[in-house]
């Protein structure tokens, strides 16, 4: 099933579900019925698009991607939420990143720089990093796009996206142990901080799961 249908069932299921009508999810998203009749009346015209999904998702308190699981996925607030290939993920540098970490997810939509779809099953508060800098080279290169899972446990040896408290920026490494100690590690030998130890100040955002390349 195409994404715009799933998001056309799901809209549709969730209207009568929460018994509200067109009009209402109008004045949420402050929109005219029009726009709205479009997208979810009984003959759209047009598909419930990336950025329209997102914000219908925010009015209704559902958590980001709802709309483009297939019926019953979307129920599991409580588990890890597995997607079907095909779900798009919002792809976003290192301060977006940041934010995302804090605010579990939640983003101003004009912080991504675009959506490409999930290379395989992915949690709901997946996201897209674009690297910046030379840090993690040769392994991962400036511009390169990390597929990103805060559903998925972080262990010693797995390349993870984290947060320091006092920075706004988000940062790609790899998960080192010593002892009862971890560390973050960066793979660049002519880096100048290659070892940061995991202080209590730091958060594990994500573990990275693919590389996305571009042709």
């Amino acid at each position: 099933m195409k994404i715009s249908d799933t998001r056309l069932k799901n809209f549709r299921r969730l209207l009568a579900d929460k018994k509200l009508r067109l009009t209402d999810i109008a004045d949420l998203l402050g929109k005219a019925p029009a726009q709205v009749s479009a997208f979810g009346g009984k003959n759209p015209s047009k598909g419930i698009g990336d950025q329209i999904a997102r914000e219908i998702e925010k009015a209704l308190n559902l958590h980001q991607g709802y709309l483009d699981m297939p019926f019953g996925l979307g129920e599991l607030n409580n588990a890890t939420v597995l997607t079907i290939t095909g779900r798009k993920l919002p792809v976003i540098g290192p301060i977006a990143a940041g934010a995302w970490c804090e605010f579990k997810g939640e983003i101003d939509p004009r912080e991504t720089e675009e959506w490409i779809d999930a290379p395989g099953p992915v949690g709901p508060n997946a996201f897209i990093l674009r690297v910046q800098g030379i840090s993690m080279e040769p392994k991962f290169f400036e511009g390169d796009k990390i597929v990103v899972d805060p559903s998925l446990e972080a262990l010693p040896g797995h390349f993870v996206v984290a947060k320091r408290a006092s920075d706004e920026a988000a940062t790609l490494k790899q998960l080192k142990q010593e002892g009862n100690e971890h560390y973050l590690y960066a793979l660049n030998p002519d880096w100048p901080d290659r070892i940061i130890r995991l202080t209590e100040d730091w958060s594990i955002c994500g573990r990275a799961r693919w590389k996305i390349s571009d042709l």
